[in-house]
């Protein structure tokens, strides 16, 4: 688990140079948010913007709320702590990434919704914290989940809801594709180290 980590990070890495080395991939990524922008142009516009309303809050406090209840009800104390500061761990690391690397988002004329017109871009932190912290809940309900079903269940609604976050950042236009695909990289990459660090205490 610590090399697929390792290599995740290095790929990150990679990724990041070129997108700070080479402008002709800003250029495709524009041209892949038209494209997707215009396959999905038949969906209501309240749909890719539900991560930036309620929901994504709801999302985030609904695992956190369960399994916080969890874990104390274990007496499982600093898997509680850990568990609660993922997202605030991993948002602070896409804070200080953001403000290192000062990728400028899409122009507004591919925002669907100027809702961060003013802050960076790379990398997207619904994205970044979604696969965190959603990532944590498969690795829990894997670990901890015995009814099969219901583990099943909240698997797929965590993969789903990692993914349509990720999407719904591209579409709205207020995220270049390579913004996702770094968070997805980094995200992956922390989780691993996550998942070591939470089975240790």
């Amino acid at each position: 688990m610590k090399k697929f980590s390792i290599i995740l990070l290095f790929l990150f890495i990679v990724l990041t140079v070129i997108i700070i080395s080479c402008p002709v991939v800003t250029i495709w990524d524009r041209s892949i948010i038209v494209i997707i922008q215009k396959i999905l142009s038949f969906i209501p516009i309240v749909i890719p913007m539900l991560p930036d309303c309620m929901l994504y809050c709801i999302m985030v406090f609904i695992p956190l709320i369960g399994f916080s209840i969890f874990f104390i009800k274990k007496r499982l104390y600093y898997k509680f702590l850990f568990f609660v500061s993922v997202p605030v761990i991993t948002f602070l690391i896409n804070c200080i990434i953001k403000l290192l690397i000062k990728r400028p988002r899409p122009p507004l004329e591919l925002q669907i919704s100027s809702i961060h017109p003013d802050s960076f871009s790379y990398v997207s932190s619904h994205s970044l914290v979604t696969i965190c912290l959603w990532g944590m809940v498969i690795i829990c309900l894997c670990k901890f989940c015995k009814n099969l079903m219901l583990r099943n269940a909240g698997i797929f609604i965590s993969v789903i809801w990692i993914i349509f976050v990720g999407l719904s950042r591209i579409w709205l236009g207020v995220h270049n594709p390579s913004d996702v695909l770094g968070a997805y990289l980094l995200g992956l990459s922390l989780l691993m180290f996550y998942a070591v660090m939470f089975f240790k205490l």
